[in-house]
């Protein structure tokens, strides 16, 4: 045995695609070692509560869009030009 003080230790696993990766725990918090997807010598550490179910986790965060421009949107132009003669002047009388 080496020197030191043991951290946690790990269960391998295989995926059913054969990919291998490993499992464990440190202290309250679920470990998951994944290899990188584009380095294929490079592993990943993820921590996680092992007390969350999957229903339970927060939705991942989505962009929200912006609003489709309909052409026609008052975006308060001091250059209103001609924009009000099709008003009927009965509008204005009160």
């Amino acid at each position: 045995m080496t020197d030191g003080i043991e951290l946690f230790t790990l269960r391998q696993r295989r995926t059913a695609a054969g990919d291998t990766y490993f499992t464990g725990k440190l202290g309250n918090a679920a470990i998951v070692v994944i290899r990188d997807d584009f380095e294929r010598d490079l592993w990943k550490v993820i921590a996680g509560d092992p007390f969350q179910t999957r229903r339970d986790r927060p939705s991942p965060a989505r962009a929200i869009a912006p609003p489709a421009d309909d052409g026609d949107r008052d975006e308060g132009d001091d250059d209103e030009g001609d924009a009000f003669d099709d008003i009927s002047e009965d509008l204005f009388t009160s």
